[in-house]
């Protein structure tokens, strides 16, 4: 299955009832097709609105004059604002290929009507969109932050260890190995943040690049099974 949790916890309740309903789908092709925009911007918001902390944590460090100059309420609007735009109209090529779909009887090639589910099971013709949604909010998201982060801590360790040689040269004994256990702990943080990341987000998308590729796989139903079950509990917890 293909389908993924929709926004915060007004997706939570159709998400549980699939374990116990799943088929048929029964709630209509809007609704369907509504789903899957949400579902898949509110993914997108989400992932970005962590690549826009992580900017902020980036500028506050690194260039503080600067992030001071453009403080206010208007520019955090305006940039959840923009997140949102950004998201739903990358969402929109989902909503429209997303239909609601049967299993099909070998014998007769007639569609089992009681198996009807809401998905999107293949990429439009010509047109990789589940690898373009990996790439654009998942890979180079991971890539910022992976550069963002190691820009931090490297500015905070070369900052530490400027204020160790002061406190030396000042007499001071202690100061020296808090502010290494301090900038260890920082710096300790600051990786948290990338690996949580990655933990929450890489599930949801193997699972998508999964189900295109290896579909023919001998495992692919045990392993897809379980992926599901991950990467949706997963995606809430990245909330």
């Amino acid at each position: 299955c293909l389908t993924r949790p929709t926004i915060s916890s007004t997706g939570l309740p159709y998400e549980i009832s699939l374990y116990w309903h799943q088929y048929p789908y029964n709630l209509g092709l809007p609704f369907c097709k509504i789903r899957a925009l949400i579902s898949e911007a509110s993914t997108y918001v989400s992932v970005l609105t962590i690549v826009a902390f992580s900017m902020e944590r980036f500028l506050a460090i690194c260039h503080p004059l600067h992030l001071y100059t453009m403080s206010g309420l208007q520019r955090p609007v305006r940039i959840i604002a923009g997140l949102w735009i950004v998201s739903l109209l990358s969402a929109v090529p989902f909503a429209i290929f997303t239909d609601i779909d049967y299993i099909v009887y070998p014998p007769t090639n007639e569609k089992i009507l009681d198996s009807a589910f809401c998905a999107m099971l293949s990429n439009p013709e010509g047109f990789p969109l589940w690898e373009l949604s990996t790439c654009l909010f998942f890979a180079f998201p991971m890539l910022i932050m992976v550069v963002l982060y190691g820009r931090m801590g490297m500015q905070i360790r070369s900052r530490t260890q400027r204020t160790a040689e002061l406190g030396v040269r000042n007499g001071s004994v202690n100061g020296p190995s808090r502010i290494s256990q301090s900038r260890k702990a920082i710096i300790r943080m600051l990786a948290a943040v990338v690996i949580t990341f990655f933990v929450c987000w890489a599930p949801f998308h193997a699972q998508r690049l999964l189900f295109l590729y290896a579909r023919d796989w001998q495992h692919f139903n045990t392993v897809n099974t379980w992926l599901f079950s991950v990467a949706g509990w997963l995606y809430y917890v990245s909330w």
